[in-house]
């Protein structure tokens, strides 16, 4: 009988331990409206910062999702490319997962992208929305007006992107012919 009694009082105790040690939840220092210039810098090894890339233009619909993290002192981007291949609005989404790259900017060109951009942040009437960036604290999203705004924005970011992924033909700007028309009038 005396074992038993032990015994719970054992377990007892051994509860008691488990539940007073609490973990002590993660609270980032991250905050991206005030270090974005050089926020992979100020990232630890818990951060991770999403990026994403609404590139949607008349009947083409394309998302995509920038992962920024930080694993053994290194910064890493991992890019997944969604886009409707119907053109015509089904969201038949097309899938396309890029390796992981290990960001090795010296002169902080990712983050320099969007620091020369922050305007955009500022007016929230405009419609829509080119970059939505989310980190663990804050996040700041990035407007542009109208169509030809947006051209020249998707333009720019294929180029940031060209620079991670060189030769990767989610990055390339279609050809264009420009056709001569003789005797054009309106």
């Amino acid at each position: 009988m005396s074992l038993i009694i032990i015994i719970i009082i054992g377990f007892l105790f051994l509860v008691n331990c488990k539940t007073e040690r609490k973990t002590k939840k993660f609270q980032s220092d991250l905050n991206l409206k005030k270090n974005l210039a050089d926020f992979t810098k100020q990232m630890n090894e818990k951060d991770t910062v999403k990026i994403f890339a609404e590139l949607n233009m008349e009947w083409w619909i394309r998302r995509d999702e920038l992962v920024i993290t930080k694993k053994n002192n290194e910064i890493r981007l991992q890019a997944t490319i969604k886009e409707d291949t119907t053109f015509q609005m089904k969201y038949q989404m097309r899938i396309n997962k890029l390796p992981t790259v290990i960001l090795k900017d010296t002169n902080n060109a990712l983050e320099k992208h969007f620091v020369n951009k922050i305007g955009r942040t500022k007016d929230k009437t405009i419609r829509q929305y080119i970059y939505k960036i989310m980190g663990p604290n804050d996040t700041l999203i990035f407007y542009t007006n109208g169509l030809g705004d947006k051209g020249g924005e998707v333009r720019d970011y294929y180029d940031l992107m060209n620079k991670y992924y060189p030769n990767n033909s989610e990055f390339k700007l279609p050809e264009v012919e420009i056709e001569k028309v003789d005797d054009f009038r309106f």
